[in-house]
């Protein structure tokens, strides 16, 4: 074949050199084969390095070796003389399957060896517009309209090709039989394979519809009936076979259907809704990370932000309605809708992606967007693209994801960004008008009083105005994501009027803009401490990292930190206990107490699991005997609970011994004796949680040594399982009214918190004695113990935990708005969707959350039910 040093020096260049030696070994088993092989041997390698598809494709036709010959671009007319060639020599459906096939694995060879994206997508596309005209020269009258990435000129290798046919005559029946002869002599298989994967179930009705319609039907569909989303899918329109000119009046037709003087904002929330369906469908399969094609920064990223920016400013500027997203994109960045910067990173990264999809696709010639889970597959594709192996592979992936997903985010603000913190001349597509239409697209209820108030937080008049344009891109989308964006640029213009009056507040932005972000997030988010920050601009030192001076400032930050997503719940809750702990210290230090006395946190408390408006639960453990030491005790317990409610919180000692009828201190020898003598077990199941947080710590120790001994006993009888049983029944049918709504009760209710809490104490008392290490008072962590130590299933353990943190997110979600406990979903559909957007859900994907919300709370109740009944079995 050649010379073992130039074979050598191909096989090291190719992905796989092992899979490259043995396809040529194959290939060369032909003496033409091999002769033309030795010619071109580095891209030959390089493609049977590959592609074992290449590699079957040459072993079966070995005179198709000769495709290394000439590897330089064709132009579409040359193109389509070959496959009019092919197909006369070999019959329609198996000489253009043969045609696409040597073509394609032509532009491929020369894809691996560095040519560029656009020219590789142009002739790719051109390959198939071949295709499809030779199969549409027996149908006149027919027009062929690509749509998708055929109708933008960017195909994949094994893209489906998307098309809608429309006739110019007055046969539909005829026409509506040729298109269907017209896939079927492409789609169907022959000896060669099929040609193309042709799908025509974007047409009008799907697939309900007619396969072929008259233009003027055509165009009174879309007028009258089309969704948003076919509107949307008419910006990549374009005819490329057949009947040409029918196919050129359709898109003018459709040009004021398309792109009409009036966006409704409907027409910007449908098209996001869309894009966030496809998230949640790839997040529920788990591919978020590995799809490149609708994963988190992935292709759809970037064609969705172009397209959405094309339908809001394409209405009045006819430059920017190209079919091919990267051309759209220079538009929009030539004509000033985003900055030349991010068009350019953006591009970059699409460039990245797209030639990472073709790489994938190439292996097996098959429709593929997922990275493969080996790590020899991953090299491979590391190589093909120059990245030397999988670790380098998977770090340009992560770069460029992240790129796209951060641009993606900001894009669709752009319109904003040009209106309020640009030139203060007016630009192209930012008229009040067309901003107003956006902001109703984007969720505001009264688009005229936000453009105001936009506005007015960006006057170039002041410093801090001037810093807020600045940092406009981080604003806007916190403020129009928050779940009443009304409400949340209310109460952020409140906090900025106040920061006015702070001459260093301005700095400090500038130098933070990430500051800038969790202020329109907390915003967003709570009235309550909006009204914090607005009654003292000091306190925005906390959103920086700085030090809470008081409980209500400590409160503060731990909420800031939750809104902006950097503190997961058992984080956030071990932070706002940390600062009731400290709230109950002041008020102790406050009472003075005459004698050794601790507060000894139950429940949330007790367990560090706080959220925004927990209760406090305490009791008071006092060390005196006698009438004098007891009235003290007394004394400074309702000075304590009188000092937390002055401090904003909800504390009560309802569950001490006897409860509300029982004293409100006891000493150390009345708890025992108490315990030891009337101790119930849900009593001694509280004591689980029992943490002294203030007060004499040799007290404290002593109280918490005395309640473990009874939380964990040497046996936990069948009748106390049975018991603890009862009481989870008796709580859900008598705490959740009416019954039917236990399904959305999620403290009590359903597969709620109450559930997560049962299955959990109760294996804590029945293996604590054996196991110390499921000692721990925080539900997460005792969870996670008994996991560790084989008394709980791991099934079972993940579905409890799983139920445990997103319920407690959506207890946060709920509360944090006005600091008032909440337990149950809101009924409405409004304030489903305000929740939804409240946990990071995208806009209007309530959908999304309640099936995220029944799905978790099944599965919870399962496990509850598993833990429970585990002996009855």
């Amino acid at each position: 074949m050649s010379s073992p040093e130039l074979l050598g020096r191909a096989l090291a260049a190719a992905p796989d050199p092992e899979l490259a030696r043995v396809a040529l070994s194959r290939v060369g088993e032909d003496a033409g084969a091999r002769e033309a092989l030795a010619e071109a041997l580095e891209p030959a390698a390089r493609l049977l390095g590959l592609s074992s598809a290449a590699a079957d494709f040459l072993v079966a036709h070995p005179d198709e070796a000769s495709l290394f010959a000439n590897l330089a671009p064709r132009t579409r007319e040359r193109l389509l003389a070959e496959a009019r060639d092919d197909a006369a020599r070999l019959g329609p459906g198996p000489g253009l399957a043969r045609f696409r096939r040597r073509a394609t694995f032509r532009v491929a060879a020369r894809d691996l060896d560095g040519a560029a994206f656009e020219e590789v997508t142009r002739e790719i596309t051109w390959i198939a517009e071949a295709c499809l005209e030779v199969a549409a020269e027996e149908a006149p009258g027919l027009a062929v309209i690509g749509m998708g990435k055929l109708g933008g000129e960017e195909l994949n290798y094994a893209s489906d090709v998307d098309v809608i046919f429309v006739h110019g005559g007055d046969d539909p029946e005829g026409s509506a039989r040729d298109a269907a002869r017209l896939i079927a002599l492409l789609s169907e298989p022959t000896a060669e394979g099929a040609a193309l994967r042709v799908d025509a179930a974007l047409r009008p009705e799907g697939r309900a519809g007619a396969l072929s319609r008259s233009l003027p039907a055509t165009v009174e569909y879309y007028r009258r009936h089309a969704a948003t989303w076919e509107k949307q899918a008419m910006l990549k329109a374009r005819p490329v076979a057949g009947d040409l000119e029918t196919g050129a009046a359709l898109i003018d037709e459709l040009v004021p259907i398309v792109f009409p003087d009036h966006l409704e904002p409907a027409a910007i929330e449908d098209v996001r809704h869309m894009k966030v369906r496809l998230e949640e469908y790839v997040r529920a399969r788990g591919k978020q990370a590995v799809e490149v094609k609708r994963g988190r920064g992935g292709i759809r990223d970037v064609e969705f932000a172009v397209q959405l920016l094309q339908l809001v400013h394409g209405r009045r500027d006819p430059r920017l309605r190209l079919t091919g997203t990267l051309p759209a994109l220079r538009a929009l960045a030539d004509e000033g809708y985003v900055a030349l910067a991010d068009a350019e990173a953006l591009a970059d990264s699409y460039r990245f992606l797209r030639a990472l999809e073709h790489r994938l696709q190439l292996v097996r010639d098959l429709q593929t967007h997922e990275l493969p889970p080996d790590e020899a597959s991953r090299r491979r594709i590391a190589r093909s693209l120059g990245l030397g192996d999988a670790a380098g592979l998977e770090r340009a992936y992560a770069e460029h994801t992240g790129v796209v997903r951060g641009l993606h985010e900001r894009l669709f603000y752009r319109p904003l960004m040009e209106a309020f913190a640009g030139p203060r001349a007016p630009r192209p597509g930012t008229e009040r008008s067309a901003t107003e239409e956006l902001l109703a697209g984007l969720g505001f209820g009264d688009p005229p009083a936000a453009y105001e108030r936009f506005d007015a937080l960006v006057d170039p008049g002041s410093r801090l105005g001037k810093v807020l344009a600045h940092v406009f891109p981080l604003l806007a989308p916190a403020l129009a994501l928050a779940p009443d964006p009304d409400a949340a640029l209310v109460r952020f213009q409140r906090i900025a009027e106040g920061l006015r009056d702070e001459p260093a507040a301005a700095d400090r932005l500038a130098s933070a803009p990430e500051t800038a972000r969790r202020l329109a997030l907390l915003a967003g988010a709570s009235s309550r401490l909006s009204d914090v920050l607005a009654r003292d601009p000091g306190t925005l030192r906390l959103l920086e990292g700085g030090e809470p001076a008081t409980s209500e400032e400590g409160f503060l930050a731990a909420a800031a930190r939750w809104v902006a997503g950097e503190a997961p719940v058992p984080a956030v809750g071990r932070a706002l206990a940390g600062v009731a702990d400290a709230a109950i210290g002041d008020a102790l230090a406050a009472a003075g107490p005459a004698l050794p006395i601790a507060v000894i946190g139950m429940g949330k408390l007790g367990g560090e699991e706080l959220t925004f408006a927990s209760d406090l639960d305490v009791v008071f453990v006092y060390e005196g005997e006698g009438q004098a030491a007891f009235e003290e005790a007394e004394r400074a317990a309702e000075a304590v609970l009188e000092g937390l409610r002055a401090a904003g919180y909800r504390a009560d000692a309802d569950l001490r011994p006897e409860g509300r009828n029982g004293p409100l201190a006891r000493s150390m020898a009345s708890f025992l004796e108490y315990w030891q003598r009337w101790g119930q077990t849900w009593e001694f199941q509280a004591l689980l949680k029992a943490r002294p947080v203030a007060g004499d710590e040799g007290l404290g120790r002593r109280f918490a040594s005395g309640a473990e001994d009874l939380a964990y006993p040497e046996s936990l009888t069948l009748d106390r399982i049975a018991e603890i049983r009862r009481m989870r029944v008796r709580i859900e049918q008598e705490r959740v009214r009416p019954p039917d709504a236990a399904r959305f009760h999620f403290k009590l209710g359903y597969g709620g918190l109450a559930d997560v809490t049962f299955a959990v104490e109760l294996g804590q008392m029945r293996y604590g004695r054996e196991h110390a290490e499921v000692r721990r008072r925080h539900t997460l962590e005792a969870l996670e113990a008994q996991a560790a130590a084989g008394v709980l299933e791991e099934s079972v353990a993940l579905a409890l935990g799983e139920a445990y943190v997103f319920l407690n997110e959506v207890k946060n979600a709920m509360e944090i708005d006005r600091l008032v406990p909440a337990e149950a979903i809101p009924p409405a559909p409004e304030g489903q969707l305000a929740l939804a957007r409240r946990l990071g859900y995208e806009e209007y994907a309530r959908q999304g959350f309640l099936e995220d919300y029944r799905r978790i709370t099944r599965r919870a109740r399962q496990a509850m039910e598993r833990v429970f009944y585990r002996e009855d079995r």
